[in-house]
């Protein structure tokens, strides 16, 4: 894609309603000699002059509309401002929650008694190493029914949104 230097200042003439009459006569010998620059202007000049006639055959709204955005817009901007301490007041509570919940997770680390933790986890895994048979009966039969439980609990989740749509629907 070429490109001209000039190009910002050609829309900016453009824009603001200076093009051609009001330009500066560098700027318009430049756009005489500069295809490029002719074409922005020919073309942002067509789109400008089209925007002003847009502008000009727009219906002006009703003082009623006007007002009713003014209201809401108000109102929005009240409850916007409104929630501005709530929502740092909450941030300042959530830093406070994690840096107390750190505080407490590094003591109670601190205060474990590792040796005793480790003996239970070996008893732990003596009690399930004479119990592995039972653990298997009670899998294989959990195996065996899996896929009427699965069923059921996907029909609750697929069915619970719509009876509370219907439950809460207005009539």
């Amino acid at each position: 894609m070429i490109e001209c230097a000039r190009e910002a200042e050609v829309m900016e003439a453009v824009a603001f309603g200076r093009w051609p009459e009001h330009a500066d006569e560098g700027l318009t010998a430049h756009v005489a000699t500069c295809a490029v620059c002719g074409d922005l202007a020919e073309v942002a000049r067509v789109l400008h002059d089209d925007r002003d006639a847009a502008c000009r055959e727009a219906p002006a709204p009703a003082a009623g509309m006007v007002w009713w955005r003014a209201t809401i817009r108000a109102r929005a901007e009240a409850a916007r401002t409104a929630t501005q301490p709530i929502t740092a007041l909450q941030g300042i509570a959530a830093a406070c929650a994690v840096g107390l919940a750190g505080g407490l997770v590094s003591v109670a680390w601190r205060s474990i008694d590792w040796t005793a933790w480790m003996d239970r986890l070996g008893g732990l895994v003596g009690h399930l190493e004479k119990r592995r048979a039972d653990i298997a009966a009670v899998s294989a039969l959990a195996t065996s029914h899996a896929l009427p439980v699965l069923l059921g609990l996907a029909a609750c989740l697929v069915l619970a949104p719509l009876v509370l749509y219907l439950t809460l629907a207005d009539d």
